[in-house]
């Protein structure tokens, strides 16, 4: 069960394709990254809140399908032979930087109060 969309996933991303497949592929890799890093699938909590009792409200939290349309972008990006790595020109100063988009840390270190504790 996804808890971005391919709607969600175009508009955040600004990329609009016709080809549904590779879209969903990504959601799927990125929900696939967000569900190992917490030990659980936070859509999950909606068919069971009770074993979750941090997560209340019984809805997957913004924060999440946030995370989850950062790294689907990321993965998006990768395309075109730009395999994990990606950059951004800025025309006014001509400066380029290179992104590292293989590494998901810094995005999945926001949503790590949610993560299920292993003892």
């Amino acid at each position: 069960m996804s808890y971005i969309s391919i709607e969600e996933l175009s508009k955040y991303s600004a990329v609009h394709t016709d080809n549904i497949e590779l879209q969903q592929k990504y959601i799927d890799s990125a929900e696939e990254i967000i569900e190992s890093y917490l030990g659980y699938n936070p859509a999950s909590i909606i068919l069971q809140p009770y074993i979750y009792e941090f997560m209340p409200s019984m809805e997957v939290p913004e924060l999440i399908k946030m995370t989850a349309l950062r790294i689907a972008t990321l993965l998006q990006t990768e395309s075109d032979n730009n395999i994990g790595v990606t950059s951004k020109s800025f025309g006014d100063s001509g400066n380029r930087t290179f992104i590292n988009t293989v590494n998901f840390d810094k995005y999945l270190i926001q949503i790590s109060q949610y993560r299920k504790i292993r003892i």
